[in-house]
């Protein structure tokens, strides 16, 4: 893990929004640059790294890849929304969640590559959210 600049992605965005910690895992970055290179247009991240207080304060999952550095919150509706669900199952994403109901504003995907084993994550999964 490394608190380096990532090319299109700004530290600033993938920070904890509970405590500014941040702590992504290199090769999970270097899949989300890939998945933003092959889409060639700018990704809004509206949820990146989560501090497992921060996670549980507004409650996610309890297992949730965000604090593991791992996942993604990309803020996305409509012909955007399925162009990067279709670059993440090409690229190997293992979990996939999609919110694309209510205000466009406040739809996403969430993407992560959390590896299947992983105790109390099943993986490769899609869910959607409520």
């Amino acid at each position: 893990m490394n608190n380096k600049r990532w090319k299109y992605f700004s530290e600033d965005e993938l920070r904890c929004k509970g405590t500014g910690d941040l702590k992504m895992m290199e090769e999970f970055m270097d899949k989300l640059i890939l998945l933003r290179e092959k889409l060639n247009q700018p990704m809004v991240i509206s949820s990146g790294y989560r501090t497992p207080e921060y996670n549980k304060r507004i409650g996610g999952s309890k297992k949730s890849a965000h604090t593991l550095g791992q996942a993604v919150d990309i803020v996305c509706s409509g012909e955007k929304a399925h162009t990067i669900l279709t670059l993440a199952l090409e690229l190997g994403f293992t979990g996939i969640g999609v919110k694309q109901h209510g205000d466009h504003k406040s739809r996403f995907i969430h993407l992560d590559t959390v590896e299947s084993g992983v105790e109390g994550i099943p993986r490769p999964w899609v869910w959607s959210y409520k």
